[in-house]
């Protein structure tokens, strides 16, 4: 268990709950707690600071003390007493503290102001916002420090503390327009409620070892917290990447979020694919992400949809209504992809944010590029494409797109393949030398496409000491490239994607033990077990350290998946 209280850090990972579009997060920046709304994506405004939360004593002076956090609640723990916080429902945070009280405190901007409705409680107007809070005790003393001017006030600063036995209890509710409520919530039915909902989805969670219980819980924990409910443009609830700063759902981190809900969600993981899907442009592109309030198109993902359909539909019975559906989507998208080849040519990235390698070394040197992961994908996507005509009675359209797959794969072998090596090449041919990236290995996933002789070379490749191989994973980039960073982004970090497409590289390159290896790898670093642990958006390939945003759900996504995979072939032997 002392693991996993290193594992639940309140400083990386926010409270939470299913549905919600608040949170409680540490932002480092202001060394504090704040509770936040994240309407609006990650543009939004100050990171949806709405109030700033400061334990204090009976007389208002703030106290030091030590946070923790558990899937239901958050808590603070000093000397002079303790506090605890929960979310009683989508809107509403509850309160609960012996000997100490919470200072809630807002950036007073344009038109925002406080009001008292009674002694035991207050209307704040959070107008750069859009919203509404009504706070209220059913215990202790409310202080409200909000001098007005004119238009706004001068500053916004509201005590709850404790009453003369040492009791406060409060609720916090947003709201739009009129309050769904107005009584003050419970704490300790708030706490039940989150963890009654909470022991759901670890139900639902895909089983791992013993040994990686603390990092199931964890994963779990990401992954239901980050739900956030259909709502504007997004058509159905979106497991958004993250609840610190990553608030939005990209066009390719949605299919291993996907992948890890299918077989006991499967109608969740349908919606994962279809919130985007049913944004796609007449073009047949996918926006870059989305968000309630917008879909942002300037740049897009790579096309790993095809993979990833293939594996869904092994394990979930999809109607033929969904098969036609998802054969319409993946046309429209794979046409999209081909119509950026010349006539007999390749199809190219016009920027590394639409790999999804957003600053990997094969962009260095310009594009538009043709990169050999982008009709890899392509190919696999064509091919999943005659599977789904296939099913749905079309022969001569099946046919067709396994004509287009053998045509595209003859093409990437004849203009990316030297003899020795993958490479990336420039729209006037030229061959992108600078770096080693790991992007260049991605036709491993083509596997029997590939000669045999071909597989054994890039794998022995792969497993060279200290070129791509970490003790946690597969870099990024080579550990002996100039070009190499410990916190380079794609210049390095091991990333949860790329680990899970090199793991499924081992399964059709006939390896399962290097997949089953990298899984090890994979999870140990993230459960703790000789680095830092973690689900961050990615790790320093070397120490295995946690980096960039720290509380990631296609890391805890993909963690579940591998560690699923390590039990299913424990339980095997």
């Amino acid at each position: 268990m002392t693991r996993l209280l290193n594992l639940f850090d309140p400083r990386s990972v926010p409270l939470s709950r299913r549905g919600s579009w608040l949170c409680v997060s540490w932002i480092a920046e202001d060394a504090a707690f704040w509770l936040r709304h994240l309407r609006g994506g990650d543009e939004h405004t100050d990171l949806g600071r709405l109030f700033k939360l400061l334990p204090v004593d009976g007389e208002g002076r703030a106290v030091s003390g030590t946070w923790s956090l558990q899937p239901d609640s958050l808590s603070f723990h000093a000397e002079v007493g303790e506090l605890h916080l929960a979310f009683a429902d989508a809107d509403t945070l509850a309160l609960q503290g012996r000997g100490l009280g919470l200072r809630l405190t807002l950036q007073s901007k344009r038109y925002d102001y406080a009001q008292r409705l009674d002694e035991r409680a207050v209307h704040v107007s959070c107008a750069s916002q859009d919203l509404s809070a009504r706070v209220a005790l059913s215990s202790g003393e409310l202080q409200l420090d909000a001098p007005w001017q004119g238009q706004r006030a001068e500053r916004i600063a509201l005590d709850m503390r404790p009453d003369a036995a040492g009791a406060v209890a409060a609720s916090v509710h947003l709201y739009r327009v009129m309050p769904a409520r107005s009584d003050v919530a419970s704490f300790e039915a708030a706490r039940a409620d989150a963890a009654a909902d909470f022991q759901a989805w670890l139900s639902q969670t895909l089983a791992v070892d013993e040994d990686l219980q603390p990092l199931r819980r964890l994963a779990a924990y990401i992954t239901w917290s980050c739900i956030v409910p259909a709502e504007g443009r997004l058509h159905y609830p979106a497991m958004y990447m993250s609840k610190n700063w990553m608030t939005n759902i990209w066009s390719w981190d949605h299919c291993f979020n996907a992948l890890a809900l299918a077989a006991q969600q499967p109608e969740l993981a349908w919606q994962q694919l279809a919130v985007l899907f049913e944004l796609q442009h007449d073009s047949g592109r996918l926006p870059d992400f989305a968000n309630d309030l917008q879909a942002y198109w300037r740049f897009t993902k790579p096309p790993v949809h095809g993979w990833t359909v293939a594996q869904l539909r092994r394990q979930s019975a999809w109607t033929q209504d969904r098969c036609t559906q998802m054969h319409e989507w993946l046309a429209a998208q794979a046409r999209s992809w081909l119509a950026t080849a010349p006539e007999g040519g390749l199809p190219a990235y016009d920027h590394g944010n639409d790999a999804g390698w957003d600053n990997a070394t094969v962009f260095l040197q310009g594009t538009p590029l043709q990169s050999p992961d982008l009709s890899s994908f392509l190919i696999l996507q064509l091919e999943e494409l005659a599977a789904l005509a296939e099913h749905l009675g079309r022969p001569a359209q099946a046919s067709e797109w396994r004509g287009q797959a053998d045509a595209l794969f003859n093409r990437l072998m004849a203009r990316l393949w030297t003899g020795e090596r993958f490479v990336a090449r420039l729209a006037d041919g030229t061959v992108v030398n600078d770096g080693d990236s790991l992007i260049a290995y991605t036709p491993l996933l083509l596997g029997s496409r590939l000669p045999a002789a071909i597989r054994e070379q890039l794998l022995a490749e792969l497993f060279e000491p200290g070129r791509f191989l970490s003790a946690h994973g597969l870099a990024t980039e080579s550990q002996r490239s100039p070009h190499y960073r410990a916190d380079g982004y794609w210049r390095g970090p091991i990333w949860a994607p790329t680990t899970m497409l090199f793991v499924d590289v081992m399964d059709r390159c006939g390896r399962p033990d290097l997949g089953d290896e990298l899984a090890r790898r994979f999870t140990a670093m993230c459960a703790g077990i000789g680095a830092a642990g973690g689900l961050a958006e990615n790790f320093d390939a070397q120490s295995g350290a946690p980096l960039r945003d720290p509380a990631f759900t296609w890391t805890s996504s993909v963690a579940l998946l591998l560690g699923h995979r390590l039990l299913k072939k424990k339980n095997t032997v």
